[in-house]
């Protein structure tokens, strides 16, 4: 690959662009080989999952200018600016974050009832369980209660007392990809567009690629 020089900020913007440009194409080969069924029909939902949530998080740092920090704040942020605001507000963003985003989420599997009360003091209690689709209607990310009786028992599951969920989270991958790389565009245009955001993705480079 070729080494493309900061020179000016429109080199920076240049660069930008080949370097998303890359991790894109990358991305949508990895969420095909996770929707592609085996040959028992699984496919391989969750870390499909994860793959859209690790990306969207490196785009909200590129905008915040920060590889660490408060991840949720910046996915927030870069979600308002780039993403259907009607669909990405913010409850659902901390679910989906919450939920999948965890440690032991990344070690195994997301919790199998995720209790808010845990997480967000002063919020209404909800008991929610998951479930993780290849497509599906819109939106993306949909948080239902559950229809009588409510709540209602896991059983699918092995618990070691029963355990009980009032509401579940659909998440359909790919919606979701789909909406995170139409985000890209947006915001390499308000890249070119703004000099302090030129500045922050510079900042992440300097991080991202060591000297």
């Amino acid at each position: 690959m070729p080494v493309l020089r900061f020179k000016t900020d429109a080199d920076v913007v240049k660069f930008a662009k080949k370097f998303l440009d890359e991790h894109v194409e990358r991305f949508r080969k990895d969420i095909a080989i996770c929707l592609r069924p085996d040959v028992n029909r699984s496919h391989a939902y969750f870390p499909a999952l994860i793959t859209c949530i690790a990306f969207a998080e490196l785009l909200s740092r590129l905008h915040a200018g920060k590889l660490k920090g408060d991840g949720l704040k910046n996915l927030k942020d870069y979600a308002y600016n780039f993403m259907d605001r009607t669909v990405y507000d913010s409850d659902r963003l901390e679910i989906l974050y919450e939920m999948f985003r965890h440690k032991v989420a990344h070690l195994a599997l997301p919790y199998a009832v995720f209790d808010t009360k845990t997480k967000r003091p002063g919020h209404l209690r909800r008991l929610i369980t998951w479930t993780v689709q290849a497509s599906g209607p819109k939106p993306a990310i949909e948080i239902k209660p559950v229809t009588s009786p409510s709540p209602r028992q896991v059983l699918r599951s092995a618990t070691p007392w029963p355990v009980y969920y009032d509401h579940r989270a659909f998440v359909r991958i790919g919606s979701l990809a789909r909406d995170i790389r139409k985000s890209v565009p947006r915001y390499l245009r308000h890249l070119k567009a703004d000099k302090s955001a030129i500045d922050r993705f510079k900042s992440c480079m300097n991080d991202f690629f060591p000297r």
